[in-house]
Order: C-alpha cells, then sequence, then structure tokens
C-alpha cells in the first residue's frame, strides 16, 4: 500500500462501495424472487460483509494505541449510552402515539433498529470527541 494515508483509506473506502454496491445490486435483482433468491441475497450480502471486516481489519491495524483506545473507549461508553438512550425514546414514542404503529412488523422492526443504531452512532461520536478533548 501507499505511505499517503488518504490514498489507502480511498483505496479501502473503494473496497467497501463496491462491495455494497455489488450487494444491493443482486438484492434488488433477486430479492423478490422465490426459491434460490434469498439464499443469493444472503451469500452476496456475506462476501460483503467480509470484505467489510477485512477492510476494517486493515484500518485497525494502521491506528496506533492512542486512537485504538480512544476507539474502544467511545464504541464501549458511547454506544452503551446511545442504546440506553434510544431504547428509552423508542418506547417512549412507542406508548406515547400508540396509533402510529400501525405499520406492517417488518418496517416496525427495521425502523426500530434504525433507531437504535443511528442513537449508538451519535454516542459513539460524542464520547470519540470526549475522549480526545479530556486528553488534549
Amino acid at each position: 500500500m501507499s505511505q499517503n494515508p488518504l490514498a489507502q483509506y480511498g483505496r479501502l473506502i473503494a473496497v467497501c462501495l463496491v462491495a455494497g454496491g455489488i450487494a444491493g445490486a443482486v438484492s434488488a435483482a433477486f430479492g423478490e424472487t422465490a426459491g434460490a433468491g434469498p439464499l443469493i441475497v444472503a451469500g452476496s450480502v456475506g462476501l460483503a460483509m467480509a470484505a467489510a471486516l477485512w477492510v476494517f481489519t486493515r484500518w485497525w491495524r494502521a491506528l496506533d494505541e492512542a486512537a485504538q483506545e480512544a476507539h474502544k473507549w467511545a464504541w464501549w461508553w458511547g454506544s452503551t449510552c446511545g442504546l440506553a438512550i434510544g431504547s428509552v425514546a423508542l418506547f417512549t414514542l412507542a406508548y406515547a402515539t400508540p396509533g402510529a404503529l400501525t405499520a406492517e412488523p417488518k418496517d416496525l422492526l427495521l425502523g426500530g433498529a434504525g433507531i437504535i443504531g443511528l442513537s449508538q452512532t451519535i454516542g459513539y461520536g460524542i464520547a470519540w470527541a470526549f475522549w480526545w478533548l479530556q486528553r488534549r
């Protein structure tokens, strides 16, 4: 790999984008078909996830110890707090507006997962910034 970090990370991100694009195209083409369609989609998504895992492993190994510790601390504390806050918000929203829960079950499940994932990511970002600001 190149010594230029931006070029290195750019290539790694390109691998993720291509893998995700291929998985999305395969899902769009075969997602609604019966028979082997779900297996084809699962296989393509699994390969895309394997490519992403390879990319993230390379990225992680390129970080120094301080950056690794910042990410570990932020994921533990930030995503845990984000999970707690997101869960409270999700249940409050569900009980405050029961009429809004008329969508398909799969849509409700995906919406809830999206809210939790977003709250964990926001919590991670806040905790990561807090970790670095505390040590500067």
